[in-house]
């Protein structure tokens, strides 16, 4: 039987120091450190998780052509894969209303993991936080399912510590109202 391979617990700061000096297990401990998670962000902050897929794979090419070199992998990692959904998200505006011009109105296919959420529970609460606004629902889907510190929240989407709380408040209040509200 083949051992699965686990990321090392050995400090992000430290992979990124041996693979800066070539080691390229180090890069495959990062990526397999954080891929997973920076593809469940995007995919929750998307709607889609192809596009998730694709902010991984340009997170990850970023950090390749000229990532961190010392500091906050993590916090660096998510704020390369945040600005790359923010493009994505302007560009698919764009687009919609570029068609809705002319009358066409796209409709998205389902995500895999909205496939994936068939309780009615799991269902209200994705509507919820689908309907939060982006910088609400960026500060909570990092704090809350990342479970990154406000500080590192802070870095990723420009805010101060204070900031970030405040968002993330404002979100759960949301959530909870909104909850409510759709609740039989």
């Amino acid at each position: 039987m083949v051992a699965a391979h686990l990321p090392s617990p050995e400090p992000d700061a430290r992979l990124l120091e041996r693979w800066s000096g070539g080691d390229e297990r180090a890069f495959d401990e990062l990526y397999a450190r954080y891929a997973g998670r920076l593809s469940g962000y995007a995919a929750r902050l998307l709607g889609r998780g192809e596009l998730a897929e694709e902010v991984v794979t340009d997170t990850f090419l970023r950090l390749v052509e000229r990532g961190p070199r010392e500091g906050e992998v993590r916090a660096w990692l998510f704020t390369v894969a945040h600005r790359a959904c923010l493009d994505r998200i302007r560009r698919r505006s764009r687009r919609e209303r570029l068609l809705a011009w002319f009358g066409v109105t796209p409709t998205a296919p389902p995500t895999p993991e909205q496939r994936y959420l068939t309780g009615e529970a799991d269902r209200r609460l994705a509507r919820a936080i689908d309907a939060l606004p982006l910088e609400h629902r960026s500060a909570l889907l990092l704090s809350a399912v990342q479970e990154l510190p406000a500080r590192e929240v802070g870095a990723i989407l420009g805010l101060t510590d204070q900031q970030v709380r405040s968002q993330v408040s404002y979100a759960r209040k949301q959530l909870r109202a909104a909850l409510d509200a759709d609740s039989p």
